[in-house]
């Protein structure tokens, strides 16, 4: 389980490029990778007291519920533009958190301006 931390906590880092306009995806791989590091020191612990693996159900069933109660902090990324629906470049779905294709994100900024 650590490569999958050690994987989100890379692309958390590389998020620091974008700070300005990705606030809310780096938090949200921050939050994974907290929920990750958890679950991996429960099953450590698991192992270290040699306890049956019987209680890793009740570990998953805690990770599965904390993500899908946080779903919208921790899963923020989209493929397709909110505005339009086409297909967002690969920056655009892991640094922006505007979820729009550049040709609509002009549109958006101007009806903030108003």
């Amino acid at each position: 389980m650590l490569v999958p931390i050690a994987a989100v906590w890379v692309f958390h880092l590389a998020q620091r490029r974008s700070m300005d306009k990705g606030i809310r995806k780096r938090n949200a791989t921050l939050y994974l990778t907290l929920v990750l590091l958890a679950a991996w020191a429960l099953v450590w612990l698991l192992a270290k007291f040699s306890l049956d693996n019987l209680y890793l159900v009740p570990i998953g069933f805690f990770t599965l519920a904390v993500l899908v109660w946080q779903r919208a902090a921790i899963f923020p990324f989209h493929a397709r533009c909110a505005r339009c629906g086409l297909p967002l470049t690969a920056s655009r779905i892991m640094f922006d958190d505007s979820n729009t294709c550049e040709t609509c994100e002009p549109l958006i900024r101007e009806g903030e301006n108003q």
